[in-house]
């Protein structure tokens, strides 16, 4: 498992991390924006190459990672390039300066020979001096911000253990259950996710404008989903050499967990915004208690929000690379890909990376620009220069998502009607929101917040009062301000403008509280370093170096109980987070996994479609073992009113019962059992949630169905195959004896029925089947016109 997990951490890192290095990241600077970037090099790849009809595979993965590391190279070397130009021409000023002095020495100097000696020597001394400035200059980059410095160790060990402990906790309990690693969530997200997973798989297709050929079946109907995640996801399968499944359970955990602690610790480094100890040690407090939110991984976890999650993590890490942008330019190609890789895991915390941005600009960059100049004249100019860095970042990142963003405009819609109000008060949605009690939280018990919540306030007074920090409070209020929102709506206008901003997040409070949770624990990790160097009596100067390595010290002895709290306060809640979605049996059991092993096997198994009722999450099998159901997520495809989709559904009681005209004439029904290729039907009530009304007409009608004959029965799980569809020596195949865990139904034979011919066809097992082509005035049985309503809206089951 150890190394299962060192091979996720490397699928999602070393692409990121080789490019963000190459373009002019140091090291550490590289390592933090690795996930963001990579998956802005899974998400941007996996476009491009649906659009050249070019398979996603791990060939065109590393080919497209090194076309990604060839531009960075070129985007480095016209930083490097620039920067060698000013040196030369500094080093030539300084050369003509040294000349013109040892001219004028010259001058009053006697004899050429000792002016011919004092020149070889001065430019033997400039020689030297330039050979130890190259290598003087390699340290200094190295050791300012680079793999030399000191100041990066601290943030990184608490980040690190952060994500160790979340992973190792939420793995331990995945592998408690029946099935390990590959146990099947029950729930409708992690179906689609798995299911997507599982199409990059068979297909090669994992553009987010093409996801429409996976969900809607029937018609192709283009569909945008991000989908850089589910790119990841089947890399490491694939490299991991997992099932899909077990690749989807691990992405689920692997990738958010590395990506949160990070994002709280750099969260916490941005609101001091200086190199010093108290940063240092405040951002590895902040990323090592990140596991003891519940809001964050734990529930993000268990709704099966796993690219929600993940993005809100890297939202962190973008914010973090931009801030950085305007001092240091060359990271503008990194802090693109990465906001990149952010949007194409999910878009919506995208308006947490705008929001913070430009508060940050508004309340501290423009009253404290990047750098220090003279003069009013270079003060405007230098403010210019900052937002417009910024605003090129941004930019080149919006310009290769734009083409996916109007492809996904359509959806924008369906997104903003989601609602997730609570009947609470006004004063309780605001207790609610600072207090992260959001839905699902009462999993963790009785557990007290109020002490990180007292820290979060240290901090953040220290961030507002010693550096002027404005914008991280001012956002950390709006963010409470779009959760109470999305609890009780605010009267207008206040509700219509939150509501802008908290409808592109489903408008749900365990989505929208997550900003909240993430800046409240940075800046609890402020406020415990900043007790600490109280403590240690850093604020006097005259005890700065030994009240630094007390800091230290203190900080890590500190850290042992810290992170056995923190463990400890989400011990209940964790436990229920991961192993409530796999105890039960609502949408898969172990009878639904025996029918799909045995689906496969059969003829047309592993090809034909399969009908069922998405409701009872049959279309897990897609997801499982490649059966191709035509449900593969928890919605329905996009198959309107008539279609083949809706009369198979709505009707499927009337395969091969014939017309009005001719028992033995193809009806509407057959022929959309023949045009949609389905060869199986599938039932396993019941339904997931309890408003769903079960589909009678396929539990109980498809028995008596003349078209169809049972071949598979164990427990409720029951498979049928549409007779159309196989010959008589395939079924007769499906339903020899023991064939079926539990015994089928006698059919009649030939002989029962007068139909044998011969002698021999007397035993022979009757498999009805529609004979006479479809005719131009045929009517249904009992029916002018068959009820088949679009299964995506709401209707009433007919009788």
């Amino acid at each position: 498992m150890l190394t299962t997990l060192w091979i996720a951490v490397l699928v999602f890192t070393v692409p990121g991390l080789v490019v963000s290095w190459v373009s002019g990241l140091k090291v550490p600077w590289a390592i933090a924006a690795s996930i963001p970037a990579t998956f802005g090099i899974y998400g941007l790849s996996a476009w491009l190459l649906g659009l050249w009809e070019m398979r996603f595979d791990l060939h065109s993965v590393v080919i497209s990672t090194l076309v990604f590391a060839a531009v960075a190279l070129v985007w480095r070397l016209f930083f490097v390039g620039g920067w060698l130009v000013r040196r030369r021409k500094a080093r030539i000023r300084r050369q003509t300066l040294a000349d013109e002095e040892r001219a004028e020495n010259a001058e009053v100097s006697a004899g050429e020979p000792a002016e011919s000696s004092t020149n070889e020597a001065a430019e033997s001394e400039s020689e030297t001096s330039e050979r130890r400035g190259i290598w003087r200059v390699i340290f200094d980059y190295m050791r300012d911000g680079g793999i030399l410095d000191h100041r990066w160790l601290l943030p990184a060990a608490g980040a690190i253990t952060g994500a160790w402990l979340i992973i190792d906790r939420a793995v331990d309990l995945l592998l408690s259950t029946e099935h390990g690693l590959g146990d099947i969530v029950q729930g409708w997200d992690v179906h689609w996710h798995a299911s997507t997973v599982r199409f990059i798989d068979e297909t090669g297709i994992a553009s987010s404008t093409m996801m429409g050929q996976l969900r809607n079946i029937e018609t192709q109907q283009d569909l945008f989903y991000p989908s850089a995640w589910h790119a990841g996801a089947w890399v490491l399968s694939d490299v991991g050499n997992l099932t899909i499944v077990e690749a989807t359970n691990l992405t689920g955990i692997v990738l958010s967990g590395l990506l949160l602690p990070l994002a709280v610790a750099l969260i916490a480094w941005r609101m001091i915004n200086n190199r010093g100890l108290t940063a240092q040690i405040g951002a590895g407090f902040a990323g090592l208690i990140t596991i003891a939110s519940p809001v964050l991984f734990w529930v993000g976890n268990y709704v099966g929000a796993w690219p929600y999650v993940a993005a809100i993590g890297a939202s962190g890490v973008v914010l973090a690379l931009f801030m950085s942008t305007p001092s240091v330019p060359v990271r503008i190609f990194a802090a693109a890909l990465a906001f990149m890789g952010m949007f194409q895991l999910h878009p919506a915390p995208s308006t947490i990376v705008i929001m913070v941005l430009l508060l940050w600009w508004l309340l501290k960059l423009v009253v404290v620009p990047s750098q220090k100049v003279k003069g009013w004249k270079a003060g405007i100019g230098i403010r210019l220069k900052d937002v417009g860095i910024l605003a090129i970042t941004g930019i080149i990142g919006v310009l290769f998502m734009l083409p996916q963003v109007i492809s996904g405009s359509e959806q924008t819609e369906d997104v903003l009607s989601y609602s997730a109000e609570e009947q609470v008060t006004r004063s309780e949605s605001w207790l609610v929101s600072i207090f992260m009690e959001t839905r699902h939280v009462d999993f963790f018990g009785n557990i007290d917040i109020v002490p990180v919540l007292v820290f979060a306030a240290i901090g953040g007074v220290v961030a507002l009062v010693w550096r002027g920090n404005l914008w991280a409070p001012v956002f950390y209020f709006a963010s409470v301000a779009l959760t109470a929102n999305s609890l009780k709506p605010f009267e207008e206008p206040w509700g219509d403008w939150l509501n802008i901003v908290g409808g592109l997040h489903y408008s749900t409070g365990h989505r929208l509280i997550m900003p909240v949770a993430m800046f409240t624990f940075a800046a609890a990790g402020i406020g415990a370093a900043a007790v600490i160097r109280l403590i240690c009596l850093g604020p006097i100067k005259k005890f700065t170096t030994v009240s630094g390595v007390v800091s230290v010290v203190m900080a890590l002895v500190v850290a042992v109980p810290l992170q056995t709290w923190a463990k400890d306060f989400v011990e209940e809640g964790s436990e229920t987070t991961i192993l409530a979605p796999h105890n039960d049996e609502r949408m898969v059991s172990n009878n639904d996994l025996a029918a799909w092993d045995w689906l496969i096997q059969q003829p047309g198994g592993a090809d034909m479609n399969i009908m069922g009722d998405p409701a009872d999450g049959n279309g897990w099998m897609y997801a499982y073992n490649g059966l191709h159901s035509v449900a593969r997520h928890y919605a329905w495809p996009a198959a309107g009113e008539g279609s083949a989709t809706a009369m198979l559904f709505w009707w499927p009681q009337l395969l091969g019962v014939g017309t009005d005209e001719n028992p033995d004439q193809v009806n509407d029904v057959d022929q959309a059992a023949r045009d949609l290729n389905v060869g199986y039907f599938m039932i396993s009530p019941w339904t997931f949630w309890d408003f769903q009304i079960p589909n009678f007409r396929q539990i109980d009608l498809l028995w008596q169905t003349p078209g169809v004959t049972p071949v598979y029965k164990k427990g409720d799980s029951v498979i049928f195959a549409v007779n159309d569809m196989f010959t008589d020596a395939e079924l007769d195949q499906m339903r020899a004896p023991g064939n079926s865990p539990e015994p089928l139904p006698e059919l009649p034979t030939l002989g029962e029925l007068g139909l044998a011919e011969t002698e021999d066809e007397v035993d022979q097992t009757y498999y009805h089947r529609p004979t006479v082509p479809a005719g131009v005035n045929s009517e249904m049985p009992s029916a002018e016109t068959l009820y088949a309503p679009d299964p995506t809206k709401p209707h009433t089951v007919p009788n």
